[in-house]
């Protein structure tokens, strides 16, 4: 096979390939870091690896006593892990990340313009799944939400804040936005716009599969719609992610929410 075909080959399968591995880092990172946390924490907390154990495999309840050490552990292995495939997306993709950073400078003022109004697309949506919310009399929030919430308000949650709203922006867009959304269009040939939907309720479920994954879609497709309309420059969600977490972080810690 010549180099051309070889060309094409890889730039087919580089998008599937680099979501796949995202997302499993992103999973097994987390078990392993965490995993190694219990077992320091087990040290002086006999029974701590144990329950944790049981909260990865048999997805039970933690009971009081480990509670507390339980959202330390994972608050802890969440930044770690994030902070690591950070670090390797960097190291292997720091020219499409260059490139498409010297597009965003090209337009900066223009492009952080556009940011602060997608995020005004998200919380004009976002009153809409509220008014809905109220109209069918859902009450309560996502499961990650919560758990979210639980680790910054532990005593390692400025680690998780750094995590939702410096790591988390980028390592997600990367991987639903850049990798995914060019698995769609470059793999499956399946047209920009849809692609962007599509990435939109994948990214939505991953974060909840219940009815308040209708809570996460407007942050989905604002963000997936401004990497869309960007050019696909993957600065621009970024942004846009950030800035939502920020804020969502900034409404948590000062009891707004």
């Amino acid at each position: 096979m010549n180099k051309k075909g070889l060309e094409r080959i890889s730039e087919k399968w580089r998008y599937p390939v680099m979501f796949l591995v995202g997302i499993g880092l992103t999973y097994i990172l987390t078990w392993i870091i965490g995993l190694i946390v219990a077992v320091v924490y087990d040290n002086s907390n006999p029974g701590v690896l144990a329950q944790f154990n049981d909260v990865i495999i048999n997805r039970s309840n933690t009971p009081a006593e480990f509670a507390s050490t339980m959202i330390d552990i994972f608050a802890i292995a969440q930044f770690i892990s994030t902070a690591l495939i950070a670090v390797l997306i960097v190291v292997l993709l720091w020219r499409m990340l260059a490139s498409d950073f010297k597009e965003f400078k090209n337009n900066f003022w223009y492009n952080i313009l556009t940011i602060f109004l997608w995020f005004v697309v998200i919380y004009a949506m976002s009153y809409g799944v509220t008014v809905l919310f109220d109209l069918l009399k859902i009450e309560g929030m996502a499961e990650n939400e919560t758990f979210v919430r639980k680790m910054m308000y532990s005593r390692y949650g400025f680690l998780m804040v750094l995590s939702a709203t410096l790591l988390a922006p980028f390592v997600e867009e990367m991987i639903f936005r850049k990798f995914l959304i060019g698995f769609f269009e470059k793999t499956l040939k399946i047209p920009l716009i849809v692609s962007a939907i599509l990435s939109a309720i994948i990214f939505g479920i991953a974060h909840d599969f219940s009815v308040f994954l209708l809570a996460y879609l407007p942050l989905a497709l604002a963000i997936s719609l401004s990497y869309a309309f960007s050019n696909r420059n993957v600065w621009i969600p970024i942004g846009v992610h950030f800035l939502n977490n920020l804020i969502a972080a900034i409404d948590v810690l000062t009891g707004s929410q």
